[in-house]
């Protein structure tokens, strides 16, 4: 890899960092959701200042050429990131479902307790 392809890269790296810590630190994005894309954007710095490990990686698993490689971290990756996006919605669907019913029996006590109120206020008149 060249020079020049490092550095932009790098160039890259650090505006995506820079982003992410911007998004953070505005509250736009809980950390938890941060954190593995900053773990990302750290892993690939690395495999970009020492492309032998991306050829240990190669040879441990026996793929053939570096970019195969990437692409299969890819895959593995996006997989957890969705893996990891239908837990948060499935947690979020249960929530909205509680507090759904949560509401509905509140809305019905207030239907209920709500002639009582008109009859003692017109009692107070």
């Amino acid at each position: 890899m060249n020079t020049r392809l490092k550095i932009f890269l790098f160039a890259i790296y650090a505006l995506v960092f820079l982003f992410l810590f911007l998004k953070m630190r505005a509250h736009r994005s809980e950390i938890k959701y941060i954190l593995p894309w900053l773990f990302l954007d750290l892993v690939l710095a690395v495999i970009t200042a020492f492309p032998a490990i991306l050829n240990f990686f190669c040879t441990l698993f026996g793929i053939e050429t570096p970019s195969n490689m990437l692409f299969f971290f890819g895959l593995i990756l996006l997989s957890a990131v969705v893996f990891s996006l239908t837990l948060a919605l499935s947690r979020q669907n249960a929530q909205i479902r509680e507090l759904t019913q949560r509401l509905a029996l509140w809305e019905d006590r207030e239907r209920e307790g709500a002639p009582e109120k008109n009859e003692q206020a017109g009692r107070e008149e």
